[in-house]
């Protein structure tokens, strides 16, 4: 099929006439086929270079265009080729069924030349759009999983000298001869190991997340004492920042003696109150308080509040990734990972700030997590 370097139109009519005139229009601009039936644009459609786009007419004896364009839409090699219809003004037409067939446009026997050149135009363009499109995906497609290899690769050349400095360090600390000092001091470089060990499996969670592929195994939870936990794994950042927390326990059910159970993924959990946490005692100033109010009801909600104020500037991307402000070594991933996190518990989290109330986040995550990702009030509970 030489063309010289130009477009190819393939045009298909059973009338000798109409195959003249509408390749008297194309060809200054296009190469042009014709053909007179159904079933010889079929057989052309076999050869190893296909056309940029058809004309086809609808009413032909044996196959109509209708039946055609079927053919040439259900061939996974054909089916990208983009096909006009062409019919007469007296012939009745049913234009949806041929848009059902796959066509993409019409065109009006007696054809006007400009109409002709403007819509093979307009469809090439689109048809040239849509292959670069493709072709984007695939190049995206292949980075995406070029970096999940990296991502997994990296993983693993970094956890296995970690695993082997962690037993290192545990094989020490059994050494009778050191003496405090030396074994606290070992005592915090494992859990240093231990805490990027953790760092570098929720690289990859994040990741995966962000594609909708992390796999939520849910266990049974006790979201306060869970809070209670991180409270304390924060106490340095405490001290330095010299902020009390605070947990209060709303809609209390004496029943449960102060522990609140839901069927959700711990980690992630965790991670979420951790980053919240975090970022609300860094935002308060010496001498505050910071609040995390539980509410057992469902969806479960947990509430963190500081007395600081959001900046203007950032409100309406404060979710959003690498957004900051203020902390010189700040990722801007806190709150974005937290979000990401909670929805993909089948929660959500949202904020309200002002200088009157200052800032509270409300994280809502439900009572159970599907398994398939894959009224009185207690306060005064220090951490």
């Amino acid at each position: 099929m030489a063309n010289d370097g130009k477009e190819t139109i393939l045009i298909v009519d059973d009338v000798a006439a109409n195959l003249e005139i509408v390749s008297s229009i194309l060809l200054p601009h296009y190469s042009v086929m014709a053909v007179k039936s159904g079933k010889k644009a079929l057989e052309v459609m076999q050869a190893s270079t296909l056309p940029d786009l058809i004309l086809l007419d609808v009413v032909m004896p044996e196959m109509n265009g209708f039946e055609v364009c079927r053919h040439i839409k259900a061939d996974p090699r054909t089916s990208a080729v983009p096909v006009i219809f062409v019919s007469s003004q007296t012939e009745e037409v049913d234009e949806a069924t041929g848009f059902a067939a796959g066509g993409v446009d019409y065109i009006s026997k007696p054809v006007s030349p400009r109409i002709v050149l403007a819509r093979v135009k307009t469809h090439l363009a689109l048809s040239a759009a849509n292959r670069e499109l493709q072709m984007q995906n695939k190049h995206l497609q292949a980075n995406i999983n070029l970096l999940e290899q990296i991502e997994q690769i990296a993983r693993h050349d970094l956890k296995s000298p970690l695993t082997i400095f962690m037993g290192a360090s545990d094989y020490m600390g059994h050494d009778k001869n050191l003496n405090a000092d030396q074994l606290g001091f070992l005592k915090v470089l494992h859990e240093a190991a231990l805490k990027m060990l953790n760092m570098i499996d929720r690289s990859l969670d994040l990741f995966k997340m962000e594609r909708g592929q992390y796999k939520v195994i849910p266990v049974a939870v006790d979201v306060v004492k869970l809070v209670h936990q991180v409270c304390a794994e924060l106490e340095g950042l405490k001290r330095a920042n010299s902020v009390e927390c605070l947990v209060i326990l709303k809609n209390y059910n004496p029943i449960s003696q102060g522990s609140y159970p839901i069927h959700s993924e711990e980690n992630l959990l965790s991670a979420i109150v951790s980053n919240l946490l975090k970022n609300a005692i860094e935002a308060s100033s010496a001498g505050e308080r910071v609040t995390i109010t539980l509410y057992e009801q469902n969806p479960y909600l947990i509430e963190i509040r500081n007395q600081g104020v959001i900046p203007d500037e950032i409100r309406s991307r404060f979710f959003e990734r690498y957004v900051t402000h203020g902390k010189k070594k700040g990722t801007g991933l806190g709150g974005y990972s937290a979000r990401l996190a909670a929805r993909t518990l089948g929660g959500d989290i949202s904020f309200t700030t002002s200088t009157e109330t200052g800032t509270i986040i409300t994280v809502s995550i439900p009572h159970q997590v599907a398994d398939d990702k894959t009224a009185s009030e207690h306060e005064g509970v220090k951490s």
